[in-house]
């Protein structure tokens, strides 16, 4: 047997396309996620989010408008607390010198995530098309370098499951609808479910109801069905709304939307010139895969794609590249549709058109492979690490492996630390709250410190109107978003949408009180941003410089 006939004999294997799947997307989605990409400062707004559910049990989070509906910050807090977390996070960390990343259980959560859109996308595909588009889809959807973009804490990625559930569950329900008109009415509920929960996450995602509204009526031919649909999604898609009614917030709400609409600064064409610089290939190939589809009126993904686009290039004037993930998928199964059917117009020189694939899928491949090898996000560890070792030498010597470790300055003396870990982090926390440290920082770092080590005294963020008493011991943490905000506060402060944010001046005054510490860089800018695939390395710079301040 001829070893191009063993390796048919493999990829026909019953079993081949599910090891295939899984091993390159965990590879890709789960290997170094705290190295690569650096954190976001949204990334940590979404942690405090969740962190504050998990620990308050409630969705008041301090924040000076309505910005996004919290479901996705609850789903993260009831799937930390699942997993025991922080005392995942504090049982290994000792306060002094490197501490145990904060971000890597929520980043492993963010991977797994991703390697669950995977297999979707394989199912949607071969559900629509055929074995051989799916495979492409689903292995393009893993190598691609757009695909670092899953890795982070972001409302998008985590809503993505439950949209390309809803997709699946819908396409599955025609086979239902011809054997048990039950199980229809079942899929089709929870498909509602799910999307509802998808919009809840965040509000833009319904724009695929069109295309959702389509493939059930093309799939079942009634329009019982889609009232099916459309009940549990309404239902669960205006809780965000009627809470606010309720909590006699509507105004607030209403002006939260508004604001987020009215943005400026970041147009649609930006975002694609940075997706472009990001990953060239797959969008280069997706946008034929889109002229194709015109052609051939392929609505699934027409439906999946341009409503997104031209909703966000016309009624949005704030647009970051990251917010285009949800169509990542339908970019890749337009790009799988047009190489498959490339091959099988020439399928006289199968070599070279099979050959083609493997070159896209090895440049893919390679490139985000290059990605994830780096380690740009250590100085955001070691900034952590450094405020720990001041609040050690400053607060409190937190060791859990010593007899004693809540000796302190000026504080009561701890003879007898029980037998549990509980008792051991309650006298923790009491010990910690006495101080009074407050902590000045963009949501990257403050959320750490305010819900993982106790330090209540915490801003949200340098947003947060807050006054700062002269005898306060004060920390912050002064990175490029924080630079920003001081930069740019006065414009800010004369916007409607962000008029009630902190005063730079208070800032200023603040940091007249504090001795300049330390400074962390990380290294993203000694990548040439102009030799691809490192041009990411430019959405990748953490906020550094990091200056940390403090009067202790």
């Amino acid at each position: 047997m001829s070893l191009l006939a063993r390796m048919t004999l493999i990829y026909e294997s019953k079993y081949f396309t599910i090891i295939l799947i899984i091993s390159i997307s965990t590879l890709f989605h789960l290997y170094n996620v705290t190295g690569f990409p650096t954190i976001h400062i949204d990334e940590g707004t979404y942690m405090y989010r969740a962190m504050h559910f998990l620990t308050l049990g409630n969705v008041g989070w301090n924040v000076s408008f309505y910005d996004h509906p919290y479901f996705g910050p609850v789903l993260l807090g009831i799937l930390l607390k699942v997993v025991n977390y922080p005392l995942l996070v504090l049982s290994d960390t000792q306060f002094q010198g490197l501490a145990n990343n904060p971000y890597l259980i929520p980043r492993l959560m963010m991977g797994l995530f991703a390697i669950i859109d995977t297999f979707l996308v394989y199912a949607i595909s071969k559900r629509l098309y055929d074995r051989n588009v799916a495979i492409l889809s689903a292995v393009l959807f893993s190598v691609m370098p757009f695909t670092w973009a899953l890795r982070r804490i972001y409302l998008e990625s985590l809503l993505l499951p439950f949209f390309l559930g809803s997709v699946l569950l819908v396409l599955y329900s025609n086979y239902q609808n011809q054997s048990n008109r039950k199980n229809t009415w079942l899929l089709i509920s929870v498909s509602g479910i799910l999307f509802g929960l998808s919009v809840f996450t965040k509000a833009p995602i319904f724009l695929m109801i069109p295309l959702l509204i389509y493939l059930i009526y093309k799939q079942n031919k009634e329009l019982t069905y889609i009232i099916i649909f459309m009940i549990p999604e309404i239902v669960i898609s205006t809780i965000w709304p009627l809470d606010a009614l309720i909590k006699g917030e509507f105004e607030q709400w209403t002006l939260g939307v508004s604001s987020q609409m009215m943005r400026h600064d970041a147009a649609m064409l930006d975002a694609i010139y940075n997706i472009l610089e990001i990953d060239p290939t797959i969008f280069s190939i997706g946008i034929a895969g889109i002229l194709f589809a015109i052609i051939k009126r392929d609505y699934f993904i027409l439906l999946g794609i341009i409503p997104f686009l031209a909703f966000f290039s016309i009624l949005i004037d704030y647009i970051n590249w990251f917010y285009m993930i949800p169509i990542f998928g339908f970019v890749c199964i337009s790009s799988s549709v047009l190489i498959i059917r490339i091959i099988s117009s020439f399928s006289k020189f199968k070599l070279f058109t099979v050959s083609i694939i493997g070159l896209v899928i090895t440049f893919g491949f390679l490139s985000t492979l290059l990605l994830i090898l780096t380690d740009v996000g250590s100085f955001q560890d070691q900034t952590i690490s450094y405020i720990n070792a001041i609040l050690s030498k400053g607060d409190i010597n937190f060791d859990l492996g010593l007899e004693d470790p809540f000796k302190q300055k000026n504080a009561e003396p701890i003879s007898d630390l029980g037998n549990s870990q509980r008792e051991r982090n309650n006298l923790r926390d009491s010990n910690i709250n006495k101080l009074k440290t407050t902590m000045i920082a963009s949501p990257i770092y403050s959320w750490i410190y305010k819900y993982i080590y106790s330090y209540n005294e915490t801003s949200y963020s340098y947003t947060e109107d807050k006054e700062f008493r002269n005898d306060t011991k004060l920390i912050l943490v002064l990175d490029r978003y924080f630079r920003d905000f001081l930069a740019n506060n006065v414009e800010s402060k004369n916007s409607t949408w962000n008029q009630d944010i902190a005063s730079a001046d208070r800032i200023y005054e603040v940091m007249k009180r504090l001795n300049s510490s330390k400074y962390f860089v990380g290294n993203g800018r000694e990548f040439n941003f102009n030799q691809y695939p490192y041009s990411s390395m430019r959405f990748n710079l953490g906020g550094s410089p990091i200056e940390v301040r403090t009067n202790f």
